[in-house]
């Protein structure tokens, strides 16, 4: 049999059982519940019954201490209260009978409706006596006599506590009744609950053994094929699911075997050409792992060398991070480096698409010129942008993790410098000169989540972004440079978000003869 049908089987067999368990747990509490139905109606009848037969005994106490005054002295007759007074006992009463004749089963409902047309007759009977009392005495007391004594008799002497009696045994009957259903219940109960335990306990334990023996048998020839004994086999004894799997794991142990030999074979012709395209694959790797322009790199390929070259006008940019060496104290390494990735790689993104060229990163610092190795004017006002965007991302950041995460400073500097490979492992471009101490002075001079701009790109920038004049800054250095805080686009040549405006679109192509790279402005 299959294992897919064994355990719908055996599942089909738990819901039985569950079922089975819910209908004997519902029958249970049906039973019970009519028992103790039937329980609480005796009992509210005989307390009825004690109620009823206590306050007929009082109004006969009263009746029989009217009846014993002499004619002289009731004269007077009762009160309106008086009577309004004994109505309402005899109310009361009809009510408490009432109650007990909707309580009653229709076995007893004949009983009841004698006892309660006995108690009208003998009710009415006094009624007649109270109203004549003082009024009609003769009348009163022959009615008391002649009707009212009767009935009383009858109704406190034999009938009442007929009533009584018989309620106590059917009190008794119920409560019997009722602690042999708990008993019945509680007894199915626990055998189906037993039994149920019994069956779904052997159902666990014959599906557990079936799959931990072909799962036994399945890692053993995984662990024999895996230590290299391909010719090994396993012993296929059912027809299930892992009958199957055994069959084709001895297959796949067969085409290993097969393949083990041809790949021999195939290894020592292959070892012949390893060394050529190590070579290969080397010299590819090391180009790979340089990071260099592509005029660059194909100047590198083609000469062997990169020839050192002036370049009179580049922008350079050095940003650095505000809270930095702070955060090396509380951050975890990894945690410290993969924050640095995520900013890094964002302002990589930013930088391709403005056609800027990163250099390298120097532990927070992150340095990318614009203007080479290919001759762009608009490469201040690119470098500007691309600064612009870079401090959104940082700011939008702030905003997703921590007010007080890190803030960035920027610098940038328009000026000559000679741009190089240098080393022979690793190939590194670089640039050099007095323009590149510059644009690292307004980086460190610079405020936080700000561009701070030398005075010479400030001139080539002017046009296009609003700037702060900040006055002559003293650098580190000692040395005052005249400073400028980028603040944003011209108003004039602000456009909607997403998209670069038509004003700063058209000032850009007659100032540098050339359409702006796609940029957002999120300034």
């Amino acid at each position: 049999m299959k294992i897919r049908r064994r355990l719908g089987l055996s599942f089909l067999v738990i819901l039985l059982l569950y079922g089975l368990n819910l209908g004997v747990y519902y029958w249970g509490n049906q039973k019970r519940g009519t028992s103790v139905e039937t329980l609480r109606k005796a009992l509210s009848r005989q307390l009825l019954f004690s109620s009823i037969q206590q306050n007929l005994t009082n109004l006969q106490k009263q009746v029989t201490l009217l009846s014993q005054v002499v004619a002289e002295v009731a004269s007077e007759g009762l009160g309106p209260d008086q009577i309004q007074q004994f109505r309402t006992q005899t109310e009361t009463i009809s009510k408490e009978i009432n109650t007990l004749h909707n309580l009653s089963d229709p076995a007893f409902s004949a009983e009841i409706e004698a006892f309660e047309k006995m108690y009208r007759e003998l009710s009415q009977s006094w009624r007649v006596f109270y109203e004549n009392f003082g009024v009609n005495h003769t009348q009163a007391i022959m009615e008391l006599a002649v009707r009212a004594d009767p009935f009383t008799t009858r109704l406190m002497v034999q009938m009442l506590p007929q009533l009584y009696q018989d309620e106590q045994k059917r009190v008794e009957f119920a409560m019997q009744n009722y602690y042999d259903a708990v008993r019945l219940t509680d007894w199915i109960t626990t055998g189906i609950f037993s039994l149920s335990i019994v069956l779904a306990m052997g159902i666990a334990f014959f599906t557990s053994n079936t799959i931990s023996k072909g799962l036994t048998q399945l890692k053993k020839g995984a662990d024999r094929i895996g230590s290299g004994t391909l010719d090994y086999r396993i012993p296929v004894s059912t027809q299930d699911e892992f009958g199957q799997l055994s069959e084709t794991f001895n297959q796949m142990g067969e085409n290993l075997f097969l393949a083990q030999t041809a790949l021999q074979k195939a290894n020592q012709d292959m070892a012949q050409r390893h060394q050529e395209v190590e070579k290969q694959r080397e010299k590819a790797e090391s180009l790979l792992l340089n990071i260099l322009p592509s005029q660059v790199a194909d100047e590198l390929k083609t000469k062997g060398i990169v020839e050192p070259k002036y370049f009179e006008d580049v922008s350079i940019m050095f940003t650095d991070f505000v809270g930095f060496t702070a955060s090396t104290e509380k951050l975890a390494a990894d945690a410290l480096v993969l924050k640095l990735h995520d900013y890094f790689t964002t302002f990589d993104q930013i930088v391709t698409r403005y056609r800027l060229e990163k250099l390298k990163t120097i532990g927070d610092s992150y340095m990318c010129v614009a203007g080479l190795p290919v001759r762009n004017p608009a490469h201040p006002v690119d470098m500007v942008s691309a600064g612009l965007e870079m401090i959104h991302a940082v700011k939008s950041r702030q905003q997703q993790e921590n007010a007080n995460d890190w803030s960035i400073r920027i610098g940038i500097h328009t000026g000559a410098v000679i741009a190089g490979v240098v080393g022979i492992q690793k190939f590194s471009f670089d640039i050099w000169g007095d323009s590149v101490n510059d644009a690292k002075r307004m980086e460190s001079s610079g405020l936080p989540n700000q561009i701070n701009l030398s005075a010479r790109t400030y001139s080539r920038v002017k046009d296009f972004f609003k700037c702060e004049f900040r006055g002559e800054v003293t650098t580190k250095g000692g040395k005052a440079y005249p400073m400028y805080r980028v603040e944003g686009i011209l108003p004039e040549l602000k456009g909607s978000d997403e998209e670069i405006s038509t004003a700063f679109l058209n000032r850009y192509r007659l100032y540098f003869q050339n359409s702006p790279p796609q940029l957002q402005e999120n300034v």
